[in-house]
């Protein structure tokens, strides 16, 4: 029997291989997990081109209704996917929500494709090397700008929830992060609503945190968490309001 459900969402441009190591940890703790693509990902250009917020926080919305009939949900979130938990969690009774690498201050347009570019780069000489890392290169370079405009719809949208969450909350945070800041961890402990909350800090690790020196670490202090909070604070049901992205 399944201990719960975790719903893991990817970041901006990625898949679900960007948490599929911590997938794969958290279906070994015995949960029933969901890795949902994002609206335009894992497509073509002009797939993400015409992808909206709203259509990214869709993505995850109705899965999300429907694991709640089914027991306890916790939302795991990377990067732009750790705003849009956020989003979520803010309007749902949800477990628990943890936060990697959230995207709440992002480097410029311009130094965004470079800096993600050169993470991945140098993450090819990790102990955890694949092919998909190098398939994230070639997504990126194929980043439409109108879809940047999107994404900081959603950071916008994340940062106005922050506070209104109220479900446990774990954030982990690279130190050697050069996509996001890493003072945007700081910012979430600091505003979230949450009355338990803890912050964790990778020394080592960059912006792929399921996929860097440290991903091991990271996936254990998840599980702990997670395994911490086996049910919501309140019993779940769907709100009469639902988000309006």
């Amino acid at each position: 029997m399944s201990k719960g459900v975790c719903i893991l969402i990817h970041g901006f441009t990625g898949t679900p291989q960007d948490l599929e190591p911590l997938a794969t940890a958290l279906r070994a703790q015995g949960y029933t997990v969901h890795c949902p693509l994002l609206a335009g990902h894992g497509g073509t250009r002009e797939d993400l081109e015409s992808a909206t917020a709203t259509a990214w926080v869709d993505s995850v919305g109705p899965l999300v209704r429907t694991a709640l009939t089914q027991g306890p949900v916790h939302l795991v979130g990377f990067s732009m996917g750790a705003m849009i938990a956020a989003i979520l969690a803010a309007s749902y009774p949800i477990a628990s929500v943890t936060m990697l690498a959230p995207a709440v201050f992002y480097v410029g347009t311009q130094k965004l494709f470079r800096q993600i570019a050169g993470v991945i780069k140098e993450t090819w000489d990790a102990p955890r090397p694949s092919a998909y890392l190098k398939d994230r290169i070639n997504r990126i370079s194929q980043m439409p700008l109108s879809s940047v405009k999107q994404f900081r719809r959603v950071v916008l949208m994340g940062k106005a929830a922050i506070p209104k969450m109220v479900a446990p909350l774990c954030i982990v945070q690279g130190l050697l992060d050069e996509t996001v800041e890493p003072r945007g961890a700081n910012w979430v402990y600091q505003y979230a609503g949450s009355a338990e909350k803890s912050l964790y800090w990778l020394p080592a690790s960059r912006h792929l945190i399921c996929h860097g020196p440290e991903a091991d670490r990271a996936a254990e202090m998840v599980c702990t968490f997670i395994r911490s909070h086996p049910a919501p604070l309140q019993d779940p049901g769907i709100p009469q309001e639902n988000v309006n992205a």
